[in-house]
């Protein structure tokens, strides 16, 4: 009889502890897959501090820069600073109160432990975390139009004129990329990179404009494909032997057909 009793006691005890170890684990796997408001703001901070205080202070930071890009081309009096501090503070405030909306949307998701959920919270995060990254302070914020308001014409013009000429650098440098990709393939000499290098730099100086930094990679790519077939159908027709010809030709039609893009643009007639 004690020995039943014994068998009964170790097997209660034994049941009880793996009963334990299940609620455990069930709590651990839930508590993995559930999403908390801080992993969701984590989400949107990632690349700018990870939490909202310290994203803050990394764009009040971001303000202040803007100061210093500017004064490398043209000196903003105080009154300009203030004008423009306050410009990047009604940015600052706009982000967070979409920022706002979106953990209210959050916290009123049915918290299921499941991917679709943690999809569904991730997609309301991840705009506002590509927005960070590309700049609250660009095309289309109350600090751009500030900008552009607060400037007298002469700064305004020598704002222009620098970043004209950071253009024409950033040019260049895709020029010679696109000249040692496309080299490869037309077995180009060192004597026509450095020839071709010259005329694209030539062609580049006589832009009247460039293009914006959204979309001037393909842009600049068809300038430089339009450039490269135009030189080829010179009256001089030494610039290239026929091999590298009969790659040019099969460029030619891109070239065509990228004109009207590029007229549209102002950067051929």
């Amino acid at each position: 009889m004690a020995a039943m009793n014994t068998n009964k006691l170790l097997t209660w005890s034994l049941a009880t502890f793996l009963g334990s170890i299940v609620a455990v684990s069930t709590h651990r796997c839930e508590a993995q897959n559930q999403i908390s408001l801080a992993q969701f703001d984590s989400w949107i901070f990632q690349t700018a501090g990870r939490d909202e205080e310290q994203c803050r202070r990394g764009l009040q930071n971001k303000i202040e820069l803007q100061f210093v890009r500017i004064e490398q081309s043209t000196p903003l009096t105080e009154s300009q600073k203030d004008c423009l501090r306050l410009a990047g503070q009604g940015d600052i405030k706009r982000f967070f109160d979409r920022v706002n909306q979106a953990r209210e949307k959050f916290l009123r998701m049915e918290h299921k432990d499941n991917n679709a959920n943690i999809n569904e919270a991730y997609q309301l995060a991840s705009p506002l975390q590509q927005e960070l990254s590309q700049g609250i302070f660009g095309d289309g914020s109350l600090m751009e139009k500030a900008t552009r308001y607060v400037m007298t014409d002469d700064q305004t013009q020598q704002i222009l004129e620098r970043e004209l000429e950071q253009s024409r650098v950033m040019m260049e440098l895709q020029g010679k990329v696109f000249l040692s990709t496309i080299g490869r393939g037309m077995a180009l000499t060192a004597k026509q990179q450095r020839e071709l290098q010259g005329h694209f730099q030539k062609k580049i100086q006589q832009l009247g404009n460039i293009p914006a930094t959204e979309g001037r990679s393909s842009v600049s790519g068809s300038l430089f494909i339009m450039w490269l077939v135009e030189l080829a159908n010179d009256d001089d027709s030494s610039h290239f032997d026929d091999e590298q010809m009969v790659v040019i030709k099969r460029l030619e039609n891109r070239a065509n057909d990228a004109i009207p893009m590029l007229k549209l643009r102002g950067l051929v007639k």
